[in-house]
């Protein structure tokens, strides 16, 4: 059997059918061997990191493991950005680079490269993936492929990074006498830890659960609502986990954190338990001084991943190392002794009276923008202030999922996550993009004609970098480098890109203008919403102070009322 065709079966084997990458000298043998199989979906981006991207969307969107490959040399390196992008996020995203013959490798000779495009990938990328290899002989095929599906798929997710030279695409090779893959290693017991969590939830009187991506990626957030209708307890959830519950889930109170919603910073502020469940509690979770953070609240932290419960709030706090999926089971059937009648109470005043409170009229046009696409299989952002406002507003449903570039923050991510999350589920796919993201990926608009796929683009256009152009406002005295026109920053023509690319344009100006757009259809469309006045991201902490007092602050007798509660 053909090296590259055994690849290829074995992702398609491991149910794995979505690639995306940019051909290249030394993946072709690849390429057709995935063009061969009718189980494989190969899909051709326009640059190496809108294939990463896509890539990312798609793993965000589902949870499943995706493919992204790329030629040798700077195909690679333009890769690296996105298997930053999935190792923040912990995603399930495995990356294929090709490289030189064997016998064209550097290998121990002490010179530069031997090989045009020679670059030794898996040793770039090793402080950013679970496992990265170079694959010198063709019998270690089977145990490579093994061991990165392994790791892509347990414990805390993130990507893997196999570097194959092309002679072993080419080799033949006999799957049967080459040695796989084993693990060996035991998870201990989860049963002690079930008292824990019992007795601090009876004993509690204003308990709250933060969900974090960990219940996201381990594709656990489908068991939430039993969980919760067992409970009956206070949910929140990180910027990332937004979309684990539906808006209108009566228990769930928003994302906290720095820009999240006051009502559910207030909340963390006001429990006695927090139960944290997949969530690092960094600090645009937790807040500049981690030693005012839910001062009176029992912490109890739970996290797959060991190393991130070493980074504590508290030191009496207690940490739990187990899967997600598992303590959602538990909590779905424990009998809890509590109606937290007066303490839900609390929490829908919270919510009702701080909901939109920091809402500026973009926010209010973007939401009733985005509320018309109700078919949406998923929400993209890029990054920046439009972010944001857009998560801040978005009033997602059951099966509605968002995919943005959280740890990495990675400008350029909109557009080609879009198209990643439509394979996800074959529905419209909104995509929010400042106008300085959009540009970052722009070549993938040809992918988007070209395949004719439902991705709604709006760009929100306020002819600035908002984000850096605030950080200069507050810290440089008004001198905006590059951030605004007046310092060299300048929008391109919008409907002129639009119109070029083949796709359908609309504007919006004021509120009315949301009417005439069709944000359901399956055509692709750039909607351009022109901002003229300056943007800021509110709300947000205050240095040094706890998550409740953030900026703007709030009336004397708003704050005074809400702590009172």
């Amino acid at each position: 059997m053909k090296g590259s065709d055994y690849i290829i079966q074995f992702l398609t084997d491991h149910n794995i059918h979505h690639m995306f990458g940019y051909p290249g000298a030394v993946v072709c043998h690849l390429m057709d061997s995935a063009y061969k199989n009718k189980k494989m979906n190969l899909h051709l981006n326009y640059h190496e990191q809108a294939s990463a991207f896509s890539a990312c969307g798609y793993a965000m969107a589902t949870g499943k493991v995706c493919v992204a490959y790329a030629n040798g040399g700077p195909g690679m390196t333009n890769l690296v950005t996105g298997i930053a992008d999935a190792w923040y996020d912990s995603l399930p995203v495995i990356f294929i680079v090709g490289q030189v013959d064997t016998t064209a490798m550097r290998n121990e000779l002490l010179i530069r490269q031997r090989g045009i495009q020679e670059i030794p990938s898996a040793k770039i990328v090793k402080e950013i993936v679970k496992y990265s290899e170079v694959i010198k002989k063709k019998e270690d095929l089977r145990y490579c492929l093994e061991r990165a599906y392994y790791e892509v798929t347990n414990g805390r997710p993130g990507p893997v990074l196999l570097e194959i030279p092309a002679d072993i695409q080419r080799s033949e090779i006999d799957e049967q006498t080459i040695k796989g893959y084993e693990n060996n290693s035991k998870k201990k017991s989860f049963v002690e830890n079930f008292n824990i969590l019992e007795n601090a939830i009876n004993d509690s009187k204003r308990p709250v659960i933060i969900i974090g991506n960990g219940v996201r990626i381990s594709e656990s957030y489908s068991k939430l609502p039993a969980m919760v209708n067992n409970l009956k307890i206070p949910i929140v959830t990180t910027l990332l986990a937004l979309d684990c519950l539906p808006y209108d889930n009566p228990y769930y109170f928003g994302f906290i954190g720095n820009n999240g919603n006051r009502y559910g910073n207030f909340i963390l502020g006001k429990s006695d338990l927090i139960i944290s469940i997949g969530c690092r509690m960094d600090v645009k979770v937790v807040g500049n001084d981690r030693n005012t953070f839910a001062r009176n609240a029992k912490i109890i932290r739970i996290d797959i991943d060991e190393k991130e419960l070493t980074y504590k709030i508290r030191d009496d706090e207690i940490a739990i190392n187990e899967d997600a999926g598992k303590i959602i089971d538990f909590l779905t059937t424990i009998s809890n002794k509590n109606i937290y009648t007066d303490w839900l109470n609390i929490c829908y005043k919270l919510k009702n009276k701080f909901y939109g409170y920091d809402f500026k009229q973009y926010h209010k046009t973007l939401q009733k923008l985005l509320n018309k696409a109700e078919n949406a299989g998923c929400f993209t952002t890029d990054v920046g202030q439009h972010e944001i406002y857009t998560l801040q507003a978005l009033q997602l449903k059951i099966d509605q999922h968002i995919a943005i570039s959280s740890g990495l923050a990675s400008m350029g991510f909109g557009i080609p996550s879009a198209i990643g999350a439509y394979y996800a589920s074959e529905k419209p796919v909104v995509c929010v993009c400042g106008d300085g993201g959009f540009l970052m990926n722009v070549q993938e608009l040809q992918y988007i004609f070209r395949e004719k796929i439902p991705v709604k683009i709006i760009v929100f256009n306020n002819n600035a970098l908002g984000m850096i152009r605030e950080f200069q406002t507050r810290n440089f005295d008004g001198k905006c480098i590059h951030s605004i026109a007046k310092y060299g920053y300048e929008c391109p023509n919008i409907k002129a890109i639009a119109e070029s690319y083949g796709l359908k344009y609309e504007k919006v100006i004021s509120n009315s203008d949301v009417d005439k757009i069709d944000m359901n259809s399956f055509e692709p469309i750039i909607v351009e919403f022109f901002v003229d006045e300056p943007t800021e991201l509110y709300p947000r902490f205050k240095r040094g102070e706890n998550v409740q007092n953030m900026l703007p602050e709030i009336s004397k007798e708003d704050y005074e009322w809400a702590m009172n509660l």
